[in-house]
């Protein structure tokens, strides 16, 4: 139970008075013996008791009825979200808000969506602790302290509106205990509203352990206090893995989640292509040719669903670049393996508006129109790092090794990615029996049999741990050289396709002169796996946390004032103190 105005509870000693009085009104009588009055004493004895018991009655309801007053002076709180805590109003409240897109999920039974009624209960909880305490908002989007003066202005605030970025949830509560070190708040609460949506919780990521040793750290003490919402409606989701151009022809990679049959719109700057899919599973990934006709610039489009539960996965904006010819230059001491590589990067030049530079060791490489580099010839350049397109690096030689397979590998994305219709790339035919121990310090996107990395990635720099000659018959290093090609001409089309963050919150197209961005929530969103409450708690480790699950069934307000029962109790014994101290005969 929480108490607005604790102070009060220092006056409880009060409720003794009764019974002090009690005590006095005893002292002004002296007992003195009489044999006649000790003879009938005796002879009532049995109606003495029940005289005293209503004694104790009349001084229990005396009693009662002042530690009701000052109870309901007090001012008690009580709910499932901020009750059952003895102790008094913080000095500040952080309202951390989940603004991500997946809070845009409306339940088909109250119409209203996760983040309107995070917003709602926030603002409910927050009335009742008004003049007491202060309130600073964190949202997930910006992470910027807004202090607000009043809870009623708490959905008027930009940083409160809708977004289609994603939550990190650790990096959250960061932002609020540096807010605490820097203002030195003698008590505080921190209250998070969130779906708990497991790619924004991210509970196994190391942060966690060291946000908790920062509270710990802290000189005050902070409680924690999680409004988890869930929602149910139908819902379906679209985005797009990868935009490539071919000349006139525009392909995209859609991936599709919900069920049954579900109409797709896709839209180029107002002509509009219809396409009905199915969906048998959870999901679905298929490619989508558009004819660009005699259209030689960049532009833009949009692929469009029907409404549903939430509108802010149902648009994905897409920007494609000015037809090109993708050049990538090759560079390798052994020149079979070079002619290898140069046709695998570029196997139809004139079909597919592609070029292969094949270079020795030490000659000048053109950065500037070079889209994707790819290395074997023993140590590479700095600049091969940063000279804006993607790079792969074989090694030009490496040990025998016993043979071992590729078993594992990304197949949503990247390089070894499966085919727009599903199927797998044959890498696990893959068998090397030379090959080089790669780092583990940065994404590994294959690995062999016994655990070592395959293939690993570095931002646009690729290493390969295997030579080229033991890539098989083409049917991997042709698909992958060429998706990596793609992905390096992005640098030349003056379009970029990026994900909403605290620079744009809500996705759309912007064009600026001759750039195209187009912006979209990242993929993550799209995932609904939640973490469970033990899994949520957790990841507080020893910081005390109360949760709260909210869904649509829940009614009322998280916590309601109890002072008008407490008056009502405090009525109730005052009516019955004087029904025990009426005479007899008056009862």
């Amino acid at each position: 139970m929480t108490f607005l105005q604790p102070f009060i509870l220092w006056a409880l000693p009060v409720a003794m008075l009764p019974v002090l009085i009690h005590l006095l009104n005893r002292m002004r009588y002296r007992t003195m013996p009489w044999a006649a009055m000790m003879f009938l004493i005796s002879a009532s004895r049995h109606s003495v008791r029940q005289a005293r018991l209503r004694h104790f009655l009349l001084l229990a309801a005396r009693v009662g009825a002042v530690l009701a007053l000052l109870v309901a002076l007090a001012r008690p709180l009580i709910g499932g979200w901020l009750g059952w805590r003895l102790r008094g109003a913080p000095d500040m409240v952080f309202l951390l808000l989940d603004r991500s897109a997946s809070m845009e999920l409306t339940d088909s039974h109250t119409h209203v969506a996760l983040r309107q009624r995070a917003l709602q209960r926030l603002a409910d909880a927050a009335r009742d602790l008004a003049g007491t305490t202060r309130f600073v908002v964190l949202d997930s989007a910006t992470r910027q302290p807004h202090e607000i003066a009043s809870s009623s202005l708490l959905g008027e605030l930009s940083a409160t509106g809708l977004s289609d970025t994603a939550a990190d949830i650790p990096a959250l509560l960061d932002a609020a205990v540096d807010y605490l070190l820097a203002n030195r708040v003698a008590d505080s609460e921190l209250w998070l509203a969130t779906d708990l949506q497991a790619s924004n919780w991210q509970p196994h990521d190391p942060r966690w352990a060291r946000w908790q040793a920062r509270v710990a750290a802290l000189p005050e003490d902070v409680r924690i206090r999680v409004l988890a919402l869930n929602a149910h409606g139908d819902n379906a989701s679209v985005s797009i893995s990868q935009v490539r151009r071919q000349r006139n022809q525009l392909w995209l990679t859609l991936d599709i989640t919900g069920h049954g049959s579900i109409p797709v719109s896709i839209g180029i700057e107002g002509a509009r292509t219809l396409v009905d899919v199915n969906v048998t599973g959870d999901r679905l990934r298929f490619q989508q040719k558009i004819d660009l006709g005699a259209r030689t610039a960049a532009g833009w489009g949009v692929v469009e669903l029907p409404p549903d539960a939430n509108d802010r996965d149902n648009h994905w904006w897409f920007a494609f670049p000015e037809e090109q010819t993708l050049r990538a230059v090759i560079v390798a001491s052994d020149g079979k393996t070079g002619r290898r590589l140069q046709l695998a990067a570029a196997p139809a030049p004139q079909l597919l508006n592609q070029s292969a530079l094949l270079l020795r060791p030490g000659e000048p490489i053109p950065w500037e129109q070079t889209a994707l580099v790819v290395w074997a010839a023993g140590e590479p350049p700095a600049q091969l790092e940063t000279f804006g397109g993607t790079a792969l690096i074989f090694p030009a030689e490496a040990p025998a090794t016993p043979p071992m397979r590729v078993t594992r590998w990304r197949r949503e994305d990247g390089p070894l990615a499966s085919t727009q219709d599903g199927q797998d790339l044959p890498v696990n035919d893959l068998v090397c029996a030379h090959r080089l121990t790669l780092t583990n310090d940065a994404t590994v996107l294959a690995t062999f049999e016994d655990g070592q990395p395959f293939l690993i990635r570095q931002g646009l720099l690729y290493r390969c741990a295997a030579l080229p000659a033991e890539l098989g018959d083409g049917r991997v290093l042709v698909p992958m050289l060429q998706r990596l090609l793609a992905d390096g001409g992005a640098r030349f089309g003056h379009v970029a396709n990026l994900f909403c963050d605290a620079r744009q919150v809500t996705a759309g197209v912007a064009v600026a002169g001759a750039q195209i961005s187009a912006w979209n929530r990242p993929p993550s969103e799209d995932d609904s796996e939640r973490v469970d409450e033990p899994t949520a708690r957790a990841s507080f480790g020893k910081v005390p946390v109360t949760m709260f699950e909210e869904n649509s069934q829940t009614a009322g307000r998280l916590q309601s004032e109890l002072w008008q029962w407490f008056i009502g109790a405090m009525v109730g014994l005052l009516i019955a103190e004087s029904l025990l101290a009426m005479p007899e005969a008056h009862r």
